[in-house]
């Protein structure tokens, strides 16, 4: 009979017919291991299930914060739309692509130092 490294039977061996008690023992050995996989497999189970219904309880309270954190963002969109900040914004993309195509950063930023600087000049002449 071939043998594991349990000590128990490997697989597709033949019982050992001239010793009964240890065909009994080696079956319960392996009776114990599959119990005690099964033991395992249970656990993580419940933990699984424990897992699903802790996030399941968490979307169920997070759902109302969600739905009017969304309403009042969808407020707050409509209102800016309706002051034009819709075409504003678009036109500043615009605006932006066209930079973007043009200059690299360096020259990126030795503009937006040159409009910082007019700014705070213009800032002080009044």
């Amino acid at each position: 009979m071939t043998a594991t490294a349990e000590g128990g039977p490997g697989p597709g061996a033949q019982p050992d017919a001239t010793n009964p008690d240890l065909d009994a023992a080696a079956i319960q050995a392996q009776l114990a291991r599959m119990a005690a996989q099964l033991e395992e497999i249970a656990a993580e189970s419940r933990r699984s299930r424990e897992r699903w219904e802790a996030l399941d309880e968490l979307v169920r309270d997070l759902t109302p914060v969600v739905r009017l954190a969304l309403e009042g963002a969808g407020e707050r969109l409509a209102t800016l739309e309706e002051r034009g900040y819709g075409e504003v914004l678009s036109a500043s993309v615009g605006v932006l692509d066209d930079v973007m195509r043009t200059f690299d950063r360096d020259g990126v930023k030795r503009i937006g130092d040159t409009v910082v600087l007019l700014l705070k000049t213009i800032q002080n002449m009044r």
